[in-house]
């Protein structure tokens, strides 16, 4: 039997969160707190020529590659078929629509237009750009959702494939998921070698009265999938009404994150609820509370209606977490000008998805037996309370409270020269540091590396804090 037979199998290279109780052994005077990223107050990109009328959708991808922060969008119209667009950036925020010259759009090739659907009258209403560095001849695959025949006896409509050297021009090979219905996300990063969608399979729509749900299917080259697994529908905690318009996942650190795109129905409003997985993307847990990721706008502004994010994992900026989403002030049917709409950006501290929050009264939370890879103990947190206050206003200044972590054994007794009296108090906005991770220090110099092989357990004792996420800095070498 080896040493860490008995502990919790887990990389603690990577982030640690408390998503859920995995993590949570014992706790005492610590609730949970979902947090939601800061809005970038106005659209990044709005519409600016007729191709893209009032409503630029990010039903698509931003992806930061060779220097550039690049998008991909539908260009969503009632008079005009929807066509994928282009757009790309130096800082991420301010973007530039180049005139790529591929397709005549309202009398004119002077547009950022490259892609187009494969019949005349038929539409794109959604599309995910993945990267594929694996193919240095087409580095990059779109799979995209084509209305082709979509009335015929037998419609042609489903979703379509193609690839690309430059992100602009772009070769289809042909419809790969006929007959799948429009509103799906693809995971745009192979996941252990395959790639990944998540979409509404044919039939799905009205089973069983459940509406949309969203299944999930894999494959090597686009072409062959695996038969669909449904992964994600409405339960008794969700409101009657409530279906699930479609979903997006990325791997990260040691989980794979996503969000559920919530159709309320009544009234007809969408927002997304961030989704947490352990095994891949294969079963999903979700905060009790059900919170929105990413709030509504107040009333008739630009993203007040539906919400959505990209297809791509945050990109990580200026120390943050960066989060592209489409905004629209109303849902299906509206008329023009009420379809207003634009693309949004949202940024989180690093690992900031959630945290425990400890007040005035000191709280603690011990972890499982964890077997300690080496290294030192590198913790997410902020010894503020209230996190509206100046981010450098901690308890080092205002003399509150702060973090002691205490190093204990299987049985749960502090092992000696790491017990809380020898951790220095964590007293600092560890989201001001460069890696958004403050290092977990001991009197006497010592070093966590001594326990390098053990197994142990950790006392997380806090005050007027908030702890997010721990993990091991790298290990040494042997």
């Amino acid at each position: 039997m080896s040493a860490n037979d008995d502990a919790l199998r887990t990389d603690l290279s990577q982030a640690q969160f408390f998503l859920d109780n995995l993590l949570i052994a014992d706790s005492h005077r610590v609730e949970r707190v979902w947090h939601q990223p800061r809005k970038y107050p106005e659209p990044v990109l709005r519409a600016e020529h007729p191709w893209e009328y009032n409503c630029p959708v990010l039903y698509g991808t931003v992806l930061r590659r060779d220097g550039l922060f690049r998008m991909w969008y539908v260009a969503w119209t009632l008079t005009m078929k929807p066509r994928v667009c282009y757009a790309e950036s130096d800082d991420g925020v301010h973007w530039r629509k180049p005139a790529v010259g591929l397709y005549e759009v309202c009398a004119t090739r002077d547009n950022n237009v490259v892609l187009q659907a494969n019949e005349p009258d038929a539409y794109i209403d959604n599309c995910t750009v993945i990267e594929d560095d694996e193919d240095s001849e087409s580095p990059l695959k779109m799979l995209y959702w084509d209305s082709s025949d979509m009335g015929a006896a037998k419609p042609g409509y489903g979703i379509w494939a193609a690839r690309s050297r430059d992100g602009l021009r772009w070769e289809p090979f042909g419809q790969v998921l006929p007959g799948w219905i429009d509103r799906f996300n693809a995971v745009s990063t192979r996941q252990h070698g395959k790639f990944v969608l998540l979409g509404r399979m044919p039939g799905s729509m009205d089973a069983g009265g459940r509406g949309r749900r969203v299944w999930r299917i894999e494959s090597d080259n686009l072409r062959e999938w695996t038969q669909p697994q449904l992964v994600l529908q409405p339960d008794e905690e969700d409101p009657l009404p409530m279906q699930y318009y479609s979903a997006m996942q990325f791997d990260y650190e040691s989980l794979t994150l996503g969000a559920i795109e919530r159709m309320h129905m009544q009234p007809d409003r969408l927002d997304p609820e961030l989704i947490f997985s352990r095994d891949g993307g294969l079963t999903w847990g979700r905060a009790r509370t059900r919170p929105q990721f990413i709030p509504w706008g107040p009333p008739d502004s630009w993203d007040h209606g539906w919400l959505n994010l990209s297809t791509a994992a945050p990109i990580r900026e200026h120390k943050r977490l960066w989060f592209y989403y489409s905004g629209r002030s109303r849902g299906h049917g509206m008329k023009y000008p009420h379809n207003y709409g634009g693309i949004g950006l949202a940024t989180l501290r690093i690992d900031g998805f959630c945290s425990l929050a400890a007040g005035a009264e000191e709280g603690f939370v011990q972890t499982p037996v964890l077997h300690w890879p080496g290294g030192e103990l590198e913790v997410n947190y902020d010894a503020r309370y209230d996190q509206s206050s100046h981010p450098g206003y901690t308890s080092k200044y205002t003399g509150a409270g702060g973090i002691r972590v205490e190093v204990r054994d299987t049985a749960g007794r502090p092992i000696e020269g790491f017990t809380a009296a020898d951790c220095l108090l964590l007293d600092f906005n560890s989201e001001l540091a460069p890696s958004g991770y403050g290092p977990v220090l001991w009197q006497n110099g010592k070093s966590l590396d001594e326990l390098k092989g053990r197994n142990i357990r950790f006392c997380f004792r806090m005050r007027d804090a908030h702890l997010y996420a721990f993990r091991a800095s790298r290990p040494s070498e042997p």
